[in-house]
């Protein structure tokens, strides 16, 4: 049956006009082909953790980069840092190699009943040690907060720097969602967990919207983070992290390391009192950068000052002047700015 359609098939592209059914090359001519892959994000890896449990950790890895911790927010995976990657050439730029470490009942990681903030930072500092890091930065984002804290209270000595963009702290004496029982949470967080666009929504006002395709990669996040393992949406370990809010932030005394806090003073999620929070309690504030009128989404919106901070440039501001994006000391910024520039990379300065 083959031979004659290769046969039908040769006798009519002879009876076709030359060129009638071809397009010219995308190219006049091609040239050296690539000899290595493109980088579409570093996989998620798999270690023996202290007991044996398997730890799940991302690390971007690029060899002598200051690495920096990062921490996602309640409810994300190893690979949540990916959302902050529409300035990845920003990041390489500033040489920052990222590592995250992925939390109880999430994305790859399994749930273990009564894990808590010291059972993550012994697992923070396995991971590290394992890649042979002794001294990193750390960030966290919103309800990654007090797991920060807690690594960094295990390891003053190997800090850096602090970072704490709309960072939790610990929920209030008598909050209502701490006197629930798991299941009662449990079930109301239900909804929220089995539809990632539900968990990742931003308002339509949230300047996380001029970001390409930041809203599909939030809900592959979500569908990661709940879905992955065919967990199916289970809503168990997302209650066993509000609940574990309840408990008190760890004891920041012994850490010295500069460190930064970013908050809006819209945040309706994490308010200014989580702010004043670290205020009071970190020995060392280097910066309170508070954004008026900014909410929740300042993790986001101010991420290229945050990429500053980290790589030890926290004397210089980064804004959009005449097109261009720069990054002035202070003073020159705020000229630039009352002289009509703009906060941040040129980007958020074209958005509409």
């Amino acid at each position: 049956m083959k031979r004659p359609l290769i046969v039908l098939a040769l006798a009519a592209s002879a009876l076709a006009p030359s060129g009638a059914w071809a397009e010219p090359p995308t190219l006049a001519k091609v040239g050296e082909l690539p000899a290595a892959f493109d980088d579409i994000g570093p996989a998620v890896q798999a270690l023996k953790g202290p007991g044996g449990r398997t730890i799940h950790y991302a690390d971007t890895g690029e060899a002598g980069f200051r690495p920096v911790l990062f921490v996602g927010g309640t409810g994300t995976s190893a690979r949540a840092f990916g959302m902050t990657e529409f300035l990845k050439s920003m990041r390489v730029q500033l040489k920052l190699r990222l590592i995250t470490v992925e939390r109880n009942g999430f994305g790859d990681t399994a749930l273990t009943p009564g894990w808590g903030y010291g059972d993550y930072a012994a697992e923070v500092k396995a991971v590290l040690d394992h890649l042979g890091v002794q001294r990193f930065s750390g960030v966290a984002i919103s309800g990654g907060g007090p797991y920060l804290a807690q690594a960094a209270a295990l390891m003053p000595e190997r800090l850096i720097s602090l970072h704490l963009l709309a960072a939790a702290t610990e929920r209030p004496a008598g909050d209502s969602v701490c006197k629930l029982a798991p299941e009662q949470l449990a079930g109301a967080l239900k909804p929220q967990v089995q539809n990632p666009q539900a968990w990742w929504a931003f308002p339509k006002d949230s300047p996380t919207h001029a970001i390409p395709g930041f809203a599909d990669r939030a809900y592959e996040e979500g569908a990661r983070t709940f879905f992955i393992r065919g967990q199916m949406g289970d809503p168990a370990p997302e209650a066993a992290e509000v609940m574990r809010y309840c408990g008190p932030l760890a004891d920041l005394s012994q850490v010295k390391a500069p460190a930064y806090v970013y908050q809006g003073t819209a945040d309706t999620q994490v308010g200014m009192e989580s702010a004043r929070t670290w205020q009071a309690r970190l020995p060392n504030l280097a910066a309170m950068r508070v954004y008026e009128g900014e909410g929740h989404d300042v993790q986001y919106r101010h991420w290229d000052q945050l990429l500053l901070d980290v790589a030890g440039h926290g004397d210089l501001t980064a804004v959009c002047v005449k097109g261009g994006s720069r990054a002035l000391p202070k003073a020159q910024a705020d000229k630039a700015l009352a002289a009509g520039a703009t906060l941040g990379v040129c980007a958020w300065a074209k958005r509409g």
